[in-house]
């Protein structure tokens, strides 16, 4: 049998060393003839007091004092001792290579003299948002607070955390830099990937709020663990920015449109329109309407979903007109069914399509996002219709065309304030006057009959 050479390298190097700040001293070992474990000292300094060559402190008029670097030193000796020790100790009793989580795991319950380690990965902010999204997909983290307390996250939430880990990835790279530490996370990051997301990936006021809402909650669950305590991410200034979107809405007439235009010949439109008019008649989100045949039961007049993807909660939605004409056409052997299942993307191709055909191609005034503003562009109608236009109909026409109050669509809807539903709903200020003006005439009409009743 081969003998495993009982040896290993041992290297400590700083974690990004042109930084005009405090950086961490990593410690990387390698064996079998490549790099294998990297780990967190729990060492920081500046990269100008760190001999690169020597991997250790410097001393001196331009480097620690002497007693300051002992405590590099010892930190350092001590680290670098104990993975010699049980290096050895593991290839000359097994003669193989450790494995290099169990090994890592071993090592750093030594190293910080406790019998539980918090992570079994380096404690960086971006390695912590790894695990998190890891715990997230195996329902190890879930809701802590809403109606959906306790219950797992959506599918959806997963990717946007993935969508956030990406971004601050590229943004790494971009500025040159391995990692990205918890003290990191200072104003000056704040405004330099802002900048990034702005001037140079060319992306939307609320996508960086959405990453600044992510990298704010992902701070704040590291802190309660003890990652940190770094607060600054709480600052009035590391706001997460939002701005209100011109998604558009179809009323009742253009609704009408779509469902008479005639698709006998396009069997895959005909299945698009009806899926997309039965969320403009439920008002649940895409991932849910597209989804009914499996999530929901029809018992009498409503339609239950037992639990909607993105809040967890139950809902009933009534059989209106519209979609019962479609359940009784994919009606099979008495049973009601719906429309087959597409995805997302082709929902929103199709539904383009089928809006120009049922002549919604009038020029519409809209901003599109450009590096972090807002730019007014002309583009017909039924270019900017979209998976989650039928939700927004929904709402639209049950407030605006059907006179229902906020609290009854929100049932439904599952917006949490009146506030947030109000500024949801498509509703230009003359529409919103215009409502004002015919409750009032409404009203004034009727107590002009009651007058005139008592007058006789």
């Amino acid at each position: 049998m081969r003998a495993t050479k009982a040896d290993c390298s041992i290297h400590f190097r700083l974690r990004d060393s042109e930084s005009e700040s405090s950086t961490p001293i990593t410690c990387f070992i390698e064996y079998n003839g490549k790099p294998v474990i990297k780990i967190a000292t729990g060492l920081k300094i500046f990269p100008a007091k760190w001999n690169v060559n020597k991997e250790k402190p410097i001393t001196g008029i331009k480097g620690l004092s002497i007693v300051e670097a002992s405590i590099y030193l010892d930190r350092l000796t001590a680290m670098r001792t104990l993975i010699e020790q049980d290096f050895r100790g593991y290839v000359n009793q097994n003669n193989q290579y450790p494995d290099k989580i169990k090994f890592k795991t071993q090592l750093v319950k030594k190293m910080n003299g406790k019998e539980e380690v918090l992570e079994m990965i380096d404690r960086s902010f971006i390695n912590f948002i790894k695990l998190t999204v890891e715990k997230t997909k195996s329902n190890q983290r879930v809701k802590l607070s809403g109606l959906s307390k306790g219950q797992s996250f959506s599918k959806a939430t997963i990717l946007s955390y993935g969508g956030t880990r990406n971004l601050l990835r590229d943004y790494l790279i971009a500025r040159k830099k391995s990692d990205l530490d918890f003290d990191d996370i200072n104003l000056k990051f704040y405004s330099d990937l802002q900048d990034y997301v702005y001037s140079e990936r060319k992306l939307s006021l609320n996508y960086f709020g959405k990453v600044v809402k992510h990298i704010k909650t992902f701070m704040r669950e590291a802190e309660e663990l003890g990652y940190h305590k770094n607060d600054i991410y709480r600052s009035k200034r590391f706001i997460k920015p939002q701005e209100e979107t011109d998604a558009i809405y179809l009323n009742v007439e253009q609704l009408e449109k779509i469902k008479n235009v005639d698709l006998s010949k396009d069997a895959y439109l005909d299945n698009a329109r009806d899926l997309f008019l039965i969320g403009c008649w439920t008002g649940l989100r895409f991932q849910d309407y597209s989804q009914l045949l499996s999530k929901s039961k029809i018992m009498g007049e409503f339609i239950h979903v037992e639990k909607t993807a993105k809040t967890g909660v139950g809902v009933a939605i009534p059989l209106l007109p519209v979609v019962k004409d479609i359940l009784n056409k994919y009606e099979i052997n008495g049973q009601n069914l719906f429309p087959r299942s597409i995805t997302n993307q082709k929902l929103n191709d199709y539904i383009k399509i089928i809006a120009e055909k049922a002549g919604l191609s009038h020029p519409i005034q809209i901003s599109i996002p450009v590096a972090g503003k807002r730019k007014i562009v002309s583009q017909p109608f039924h270019s900017v219709v979209t998976t989650h236009s039928a939700r927004r109909s929904f709402a639209t026409n049950m407030y605006k065309h059907y006179n229902l109050p906020p609290v009854t669509i929100m049932k439904v809807t599952g917006h949490k304030s009146e506030a947030v539903f109000l500024k949801y709903i498509r509703m230009t200020p003359e529409e919103n006057a215009q409502t004002i003006l015919d409750a009032v005439n409404k009203r004034f009409q009727e107590d002009m009959i009651k007058d005139t009743k008592y007058a006789e």
